[in-house]
């Protein structure tokens, strides 16, 4: 490893500590991290010089002068995220401390490649003059959360295959990188979602979990000992797929049960609704039965999972999420964990299941976090 690699390193382990701590004494990174007091004084004040770090008004300790607290500079850093889901996109704008100064939003029937691009040329150049224009320059990156191949289940959402057909070839991450002029990284929406979650809800407090997100198909990610785990192509924590009986006795992939486009359909043929397009929908409030009865079957779908995925990965704790009011978040938590106890979980301990915290923004908001983290943190 040569100097420049071993300073890169030593950079990114000091940022990567004040990013966990926060408003940290300069003589608490040396001791954290080993280094000599005058090797991390240098590496602080170039971060410092760099307008990565900033440091506060003096703290007076119990014993001894007051010491300045270091934090990592809100505007030190910027990068956007993009979610691209089946019926909505989800474009935000990150600083370096992960909070969203800008955000917009963009429904659809159907997403195809052109309907993405206009979204994001349409709204990019507005959404970073949330920021200075003295920091645009800061704005380091774009994070892309998009469904594995998006253009599959066409048919089960009732859209036009040739349509979603044109995203095979489509190379998402080179052409959002030519829109932005900024480099991308594209990774699964569920994994993204989760990703949010780790960094910035309930991982904080939690070290491992599986994670469900309900959107219009049910997706989801996995967090080992506070990692993330991504998987041999990327698409670890592929709940969806997983197989849930049915009153029959035959089976099927808990897509096809704990999906809003389960309810969409539902609402088709018991009320005469056309499916609605977000979380803020009035159907959320006006047909109390039906959607009451798809709680109920979602959450059923979700406890068979939870319980599946407790037995292979032993995590404790189920995190729940996804594109529908906080009341219904917590309507359907109570519900799997009602479930969970019906559950056969001989040999293994029940997960509990637990609510998120991100809503709708959770794919951005973590596919956002990946360039940051990739340019200035230790994994």
């Amino acid at each position: 490893m040569d100097s420049s690699s071993i300073r890169n390193h030593n950079e990114r382990l000091i940022l990567s500590l004040i990013w966990k701590t926060g408003n940290i004494p300069s003589s608490k990174i040396a001791q954290l991290t080993s280094f000599s007091a005058q090797t991390s004084s240098v590496i602080t004040r170039k971060l410092e010089g760099a307008e990565l770090i900033v440091k506060g008004e003096p703290v007076k300790g119990k014993v001894g002068k007051p010491y300045l607290p270091i934090n990592l500079n809100p505007d030190g850093a910027f990068a956007f995220g993009l979610m691209i889901g089946r019926r909505n996109a989800e474009l935000v704008l990150m600083d370096f401390l992960g909070h969203i100064r800008a955000e917009r939003s963009m429904y659809y029937t159907f997403p195809t490649p052109e309907r993405v691009q206009q979204f994001v040329r349409d709204n990019i150049t507005d959404i970073q003059n949330a920021i200075s224009p003295s920091f645009h320059s800061r704005i380091i990156g774009i994070g892309l959360a998009v469904p594995f191949e998006l253009w599959k289940w066409s048919d089960v959402v009732g859209v036009p295959m040739e349509e979603m057909n044109s995203w095979k070839n489509f190379d998402l991450t080179e052409e959002i990188s030519v829109i932005t002029s900024l480099p991308a990284i594209c990774a699964n929406d569920g994994t993204m979602a989760c990703n949010g979650e780790l960094v910035f809800g309930q991982g904080c407090v939690i070290n491992s979990f599986g994670y469900f997100f309900v959107d219009t198909f049910i997706g989801g990610g996995l967090v080992l000992d506070g990692k993330l785990v991504l998987g041999q192509n990327n698409n670890a924590g592929a709940f969806g797929t997983i197989p849930v009986s049915l009153p029959n006795g035959s089976s099927t992939q808990l897509i096809h049960k704990s999906s809003i486009f389960v309810l969409e359909g539902m609402l088709r043929e018991c009320a005469d609704q056309q499916a609605f397009q977000d979380k803020c929908s009035k159907i959320w409030y006006e047909h109390e039965s039906i959607v009451n009865q798809w709680i109920k079957d979602t959450a059923k779908g979700i406890a068979l999972a939870s319980a599946a995925v407790s037995a292979i990965v032993d995590v404790p704790n189920i995190i729940v999420d996804g594109n529908f009011p906080d009341f219904i978040r917590s309507r359907l938590v109570n519900s799997i964990n009602d479930e969970i106890q019906k559950v056969d979980t001989r040999g293994i301990v029940p997960p509990k299941a637990k609510e998120g915290t991100l809503g709708s923004r959770a794919g951005a908001i973590g596919a956002a976090f990946q360039p940051i983290a990739s340019q200035f943190f230790i994994n």
